[in-house]
């Protein structure tokens, strides 16, 4: 078993009982002990070889709470990125470019534009998208996932016209004859879905391959995958078996699909070094920037309160089943409304938790201090997206009410309020997923036009790293194997170039990552990722 001492750098351990140490040693694949270079040289003995960190900052590795791991990489290798279109006209250039490259694909897909980033801020419709795809289905998302545009031949592939009858927590948006626009939201996706060609496992497995290789250059080790289908799962287990996976991979099935009724089965329980599923996964509201999550009051300029996507009874039955399996939750949840309803559902099984299981609440947008309260009594786990703020902080100011503005994504309440809070980015609704970017958001909270928002929620730099380390783990249960660089736990950690504790917060982004350890090996990073 190789030993091995890390020693001349700056140590962060995100460990309370010796936050920074000078030495670190690790045999095999976990961390043998810490503390000063003489007392770690003394237990781990001799053959142990020295690793000089010239100065670098060693701590813990990044760990995503919540990206759509294969969504990334279907950006990376299939899809059409619109994330950086700054108008419609941009939008079409590059979907009728996309299209005329692609005269093999059945669908034209595409994801990621922001309509808050066009200067009329309008969104695209069916008419758009005619105008550069006639002859086949063309289907783009809006980057919350929430909100897909279909062109006129995918509606009529997908049987959706003025009489479809509109899904329960969905919506088929109307032009001013009474016709589809296009536009669909929420469980109305499920109208599309099962016309839409299916990826194979081979594309699944290169997608996620792609995707682990630039989450390992951005010192992410752990990932939560929030919204796995079944399909998907198999790929995971099969990677896993095969020894293809080189991220901890926290997998959590979807139990309601959109537009389904009927939950899925319950997943089986599966535990390896590389790929838990421990967790499943319901939907409550929709996206804030969107304007499809649930609130209690109206959206600015309108009587729109957005999508509730579940009722009481059905997410209750679902919820207990789950819970009674042995199973954590984890229930997107932004608009008040919705995170009330989410904690109605958890506080009515808590008597039959007998396993004390702690849940989880992905995104927390718009909590009240009373949902904080009642998610501590609880022992519930805030996953929520400091990158928000900035990429899609413009949506916010336009579409939130002051009074909502002020508290939304509040981190600081999250601490003070003792709930446990774990930083990810859910890409690909962002496109800078670094979590060094993520930290300066939540240090500095400006938008990309230099608006602060809510600034009395800033965090510091330590709670924002704790956020991206150990209380990432904790969220997922792992607490006692990873997050902290302590005896015993798994030896995965990040080098940077500097230290972030001694960095101004404009310039953390900017810190880069020059290694990432998993389990005592260092990967060599394919510069072209």
């Amino acid at each position: 078993m190789k030993k091995r001492i890390f020693t001349n750098g700056i140590i962060l351990t995100q460990d309370s009982r010796q936050p920074q140490v000078e030495a670190l040693g690790i045999a095999g694949d976990r961390i043998v002990c810490t503390g000063n270079l003489h007392h770690v040289r003394a237990h781990m003995g001799s053959g142990t070889q020295e690793t000089y960190l010239e100065g670098k900052t060693l701590l813990p590795a990044f760990n995503d709470a919540h990206i759509h791991i294969w969504k990334v990489g279907d950006l990376l290798t299939y899809m059409l990125d619109l994330r950086d279109v700054v108008s419609i006209e941009e939008m079409l250039d590059k979907i009728s470019d996309f299209a005329r490259k692609n005269p093999e694909k059945p669908w034209i897909t595409a994801r990621g534009f922001n309509e808050a980033n066009f200067s009329d801020q309008r969104m695209p419709d069916r008419t758009d998208l005619d105008r550069v795809v006639k002859d086949r289905p063309c289907h783009i998302t809006r980057t919350c996932a929430h909100v897909v545009v279909l062109n006129t031949r995918a509606l009529g592939i997908c049987g959706i016209t003025r009489q479809t009858p509109v899904p329960a927590g969905g919506e088929i948006r109307l032009n001013s004859d009474g016709d589809p626009s296009g536009v669909l939201s929420e469980t109305a996706l499920g109208l599309v879905r099962k016309f839409m060609p299916a990826y194979s496992p081979a594309m699944y497995r290169e997608m996620v391959l792609a995707a682990q290789e630039k989450f390992l250059k951005l010192g992410i080790s752990s990932a939560t995958d929030p919204a796995v289908m079944p399909d998907l799962l198999e790929v995971y287990k099969a990677m896993d078996r095969a020894g293809e996976l080189k991220i901890r991979i926290n997998a959590i099935p979807v139990l309601v699909p959109d537009g389904d009724t009927v939950p899925l089965p319950l997943p089986e329980h599966y535990r390896s070094d590389f790929l838990t599923v421990n967790t499943v996964k319901l939907f409550s509201d929709g996206g804030l920037s969107g304007k499809t999550a649930s609130l209690k009051h109206c959206y600015k300029g309108g009587k729109d309160q957005g999508v509730l996507r579940l009722d009481f009874t059905f997410f209750r039955n679902i919820a207990l089943k789950a819970q009674t399996a042995g199973f954590k939750i984890a229930t997107h949840a932004i608009g008040d409304r919705a995170i009330d309803l989410v904690l109605q559902v958890y506080e009515s099984i808590a008597g039959e938790n007998s396993r004390n299981i702690e849940h989880r609440i992905e995104h927390l947008g718009l909590p009240e201090l009373s949902h904080l309260t009642r998610m501590k009594d609880m022992g519930v786990h805030c996953v929520t997206q400091p990158v928000f703020l900035y990429e899609l902080g413009k949506n916010f100011r336009n579409s939130l009410p002051d009074f909502y503005l002020d508290n939304v994504y509040p981190f600081r309440s999250v601490l003070e309020a003792g709930v446990n809070l774990a930083f990810s980015s859910d890409a690909p609704v962002v496109k800078d997923f670094s979590p060094l970017t993520g930290i300066r958001n939540a240090v500095d909270r400006t938008d990309n036009t230099g608006a602060c928002i809510a600034p009395y929620q800033r965090i510091s730099v330590a709670e924002a790293l704790k956020a991206y380390t150990a209380n990432a783990a904790m969220s997922n249960n792992d607490g006692d194997i990873k997050g902290t660089l302590s005896s015993g736990k798994l030896a995965d950690f990040v080098i940077l170039d500097r230290n972030p504790m001694e960095t101004a917060p404009e310039q953390l982004s900017d810190i880069r990552v020059t290694d990432t350890w998993t389990g005592g090996v260092k990967y060599q990073l394919q510069n072209n990722i």
